[in-house]
């Protein structure tokens, strides 16, 4: 065992290193000798190669063993990160359900509803246009739920889809009251919008901050156009 505490030589006196010299020492070479640090953990690792398979080959095909390939990791070693591939597809469908409702506590409560719906419009498109491999994986998968995880956790998911459909319902009758927007069926309107933000990262790569910027103003008023009365 090394001693610790200041052995009460000063630096530069006699060939042998201070106590906590030795201590260090020691422990250096302890750490050599088969007993490494723990390394850094590859969670992130795991999550962002598991939705890249996935978007490259589905669900079915990002097998376990192919994430551990891709990651260089035993399959015990990432059952310790994730149990399951149902756990990995769990959390980047429920991470972004909450980013998405996240997005609604920012739209203002006051104000036109062709001000507010804009707003929305532009957080939501602004969020699709980062993340491409997860967000994909979530437009892919979440219409499969029922097939890939527990009930619990499907009651969960739709729970907040419905939230989301609920403010968008809710904020486009608003509009339709008002006489701002066309007497349009909000049913297809919403899944139309949907639609359109689904599709996003699929084939956009912001190439500087400018291009996602021009994304957002465009594609913003792009579906506001079709929502809003011609001359409001």
């Amino acid at each position: 065992m090394c001693r610790s505490g200041w052995d009460g030589r000063r630096a530069g006196e006699g060939s042998q290193p201070s106590g906590w010299s030795r201590c260090a020492l020691s422990s250096s070479r302890h750490q050599t000798e088969g007993h490494q640090l723990p390394r850094p953990s590859k969670r992130a690792e795991v999550r962002a190669t598991a939705a890249r398979l996935m978007r490259e080959h589905g669900y079915d095909s990002a097998t376990m063993d192919r994430i551990a390939d891709e990651v260089g990791l035993n399959k015990g070693t990432l059952y310790h990160y994730y149990p399951s591939k149902s756990t990995i597809l769990y959390e980047l469908l429920s991470d972004q359900l909450d980013a998405t409702l996240d997005l609604i506590g920012q739209v203002p409560a006051e104000g036109t509803a062709t001000d507010r719906l804009r707003e929305f419009l532009r957080l939501q498109v602004e969020h699709v246009s980062t993340k491409q491999d997860e967000l994909v994986v979530f437009f892919q998968e979440i219409p499969w739920i029922g097939r890939h995880l527990p009930a619990d956790q499907v009651a969960s998911l739709r729970e907040r889809v419905d939230r989301y459909e609920k403010f968008t319902r809710k904020l486009l009758n608003s509009g339709i009251r008002s006489g701002e927007f066309r007497k349009l069926n909000v049913t297809m309107a919403l899944h139309t919008t949907v639609g359109v933000l689904a599709y996003v990262p699929n084939w956009f790569r912001a190439t500087d901050r400018r291009s996602r910027t021009a994304l957002v103003d465009e594609l913003t008023e792009f579906v506001l156009s079709a929502v809003v009365r011609a001359g409001t």
